[in-house]
């Protein structure tokens, strides 16, 4: 359900983006006017004003393009944090009775953990990629060319740990958290409140 969600805002940006974009592009005034002024101030070179009509929007463009792989980023590390600080695990952890605890002690992480959770997990899952694709607008191929290969990477390196062994992502080993069933949170739970109940009669 997690990825879910990042793919459905994922599309949502895409198509504003596009919009936006395109409104810029048909926004005839607006393209009037920078043309003649382009034009005015061209001093007689009407292709280098042509030209700078060009770039200009092409760099709304691809500012528009950045500030939507931004906001992807930002939105998936939102979405990981407040989860995780709110319930101790994401809603798609929660249809499958997941929960994430401290590694050891079993106890409920503090933010700064859930912080790093969700900072690795959003640079895992988007931030390589989105980073790739920044530089590829901007004309960057061998940054994102090598930055799409660091993705991958960090992609089969991350499901590796999470199939093997302990079964901890990269994320779950630097923050110092695992994930285990809910069951088992709510078992421990009844069992030290039956102990608690059990103490206190004997207490009295």
């Amino acid at each position: 359900m997690d990825f879910a969600v990042v793919v459905a805002v994922a599309v949502l940006l895409g198509w504003f983006t596009f919009h936006r974009i395109s409104a810029h592009v048909t926004d005839v005034t607006s393209l009037a006017g920078t043309s003649a002024w382009e034009v005015i101030t061209s001093e007689g070179d009407l292709a280098g004003a042509g030209q700078g009509v060009g770039e200009s929007l092409w760099r709304s463009a691809v500012n528009a393009v950045q500030q939507a792989f931004g906001a992807l980023a930002v939105f998936t590390f939102v979405y990981h944090f407040l989860s995780l600080a709110v319930m101790s695990r994401t809603p798609g952890q929660a249809l499958t009775a997941l929960c994430v605890v401290r590694r050891g002690g079993g106890g409920r992480p503090g933010k700064g953990r859930f912080a790093v959770r969700a900072a690795v997990t959003t640079l895992v899952d988007v931030g390589w990629y989105a980073l790739a694709c920044c530089l590829l607008v901007e004309g960057e191929i061998v940054l994102s060319v090598l930055c799409w290969v660091v993705a991958i990477f960090f992609f089969a390196f991350n499901a590796g740990l999470a199939l093997m062994g302990p079964r901890r992502s990269l994320a779950d080993r630097l923050a110092g958290v695992t994930v285990i069933g809910a069951w088992h949170v709510r078992a421990a739970l009844a069992w030290i409140g039956g102990a608690a109940r059990w103490g206190s009669r004997t207490g009295a």
